[in-house]
């Protein structure tokens, strides 16, 4: 009877409606969930990585139904769902791939001990890790000591001063201006650092500095510094930097702190080695520290990021706009036309 026949079809329909795939798929989709939920690259990864391990099984188990772990009890390769098996393995190597990038980034970096004191006064000013001490600065990273009256090479080099004193005299064209005394932890030639992008004084002037004692510095090509200091993952620490410098000259104006400019082997503060405060806690990522305890790390990291979408929670503003660069200098612009 057709009336018969149209009940049929709605009671089968219903009952495919109300079919649950097997544990593998909703083992899948609760990892993809988790992925959506949680800010943390490395977490981000890591649920997508078992997400699609549980995909992989079930295409490989013949992609069974609730509440079955197999789709037979005698499988054959026939029953193997190629094409999820294919999206499933490829998808694994591509977020694999990242997720082991991304562990192996929180390894502890192997730095000298003049590397780890710069680190150091880099942590400090703006909390730049070790790992990207090591990749962003300290590849592009030499250590040279000068003599008393060696001129200091400030015209392809950009210097930090770790031990010394070193005198600089600012040049208006070729007429001398005014000099200072620099010391450990100050920095010179500021106009290599590229970070004044309005027209200053630094447009008009020169430097010409002068080792006062046997001096260490920390020397960085000023090609590779601009690289440094306009990178997106360094540039607030070498702004920190030009502040803490800024905050120097102001003492030294104020003759605050005058020991430093008489001790020919004054080292300042900011490099000496961290006070038990000041470690990093071993669970954030960047410690170096991370994969001692790989549990507690990835449970701080899912509860410090976790965030539900709208209207439980505010999406944060702007997560993609913290990669624009500064504009360019009419300089910079030109060059770049002309090219």
């Amino acid at each position: 009877h057709p009336q018969n026949e149209v009940s049929q079809s709605n009671c089968a329909f219903l009952l495919m409606a109300f079919i649950l795939l097997s544990i593998w798929v909703q083992l899948g989709s609760f990892f993809f969930l988790l992925s959506g939920l949680i800010g943390d690259l490395l977490l981000i990864r890591l649920f997508l990585y078992l997400a699609y391990v549980m995909l992989l099984t079930n295409a490989l188990l013949g992609s069974p139904l609730w509440p079955k772990i197999l789709s037979s009890d005698q499988m054959s390769f026939s029953e193997v769902a190629m094409d999820s098996f294919v999206w499933s393995v490829l998808s694994l190597y591509v977020h694999g791939s990242s997720l082991v990038a991304l562990i192996w980034d929180e390894r502890a970096p192997k730095l000298t001990d003049d590397e780890a004191a710069l680190w150091r006064m880099m942590y400090r000013s703006g909390g730049l890790s070790a790992r990207l001490f090591q990749d962003v600065v300290a590849r592009h990273l030499d250590v040279v000591e000068v003599e008393a009256g060696d001129i200091v090479d400030t015209e392809n080099c950009f210097f930090i001063i770790y031990r010394g004193r070193i005198e600089l005299e600012v040049l208006e064209g070729k007429k001398f201006s005014h000099s200072r005394v620099l010391s450990s932890g100050e920095m010179f030639d500021l106009k290599s650092l590229g970070l004044v992008r309005t027209e200053s004084i630094f447009d008009n002037s020169s430097v010409r500095c002068t080792a006062l004692c046997p001096s260490k510095l920390f020397e960085i090509r000023k090609d590779n510094l601009v690289k440094i200091a306009q990178n997106p993952l360094s540039k607030s620490v070498f702004q920190a930097l030009l502040i803490n410098n800024l905050m120097y000259m102001v003492e030294s104006y104020r003759e605050i702190n005058q020991t430093r400019y008489e001790d020919d082997n004054y080292c300042s503060k900011i490099f000496h080695p961290l006070e038990e405060w000041e470690q990093p806690e071993s669970f954030r990522s960047g410690s170096g520290k991370a994969l001692q305890r790989p549990l507690r790390h990835i449970w701080k990291g899912m509860r410090g990021s976790f965030g539900l979408p709208w209207p439980f929670a505010r999406h944060p503003v702007g997560l993609r706009q913290t990669q624009l660069p500064p504009p360019l200098r009419r300089d910079e612009y030109q060059k770049r036309k002309v090219t």
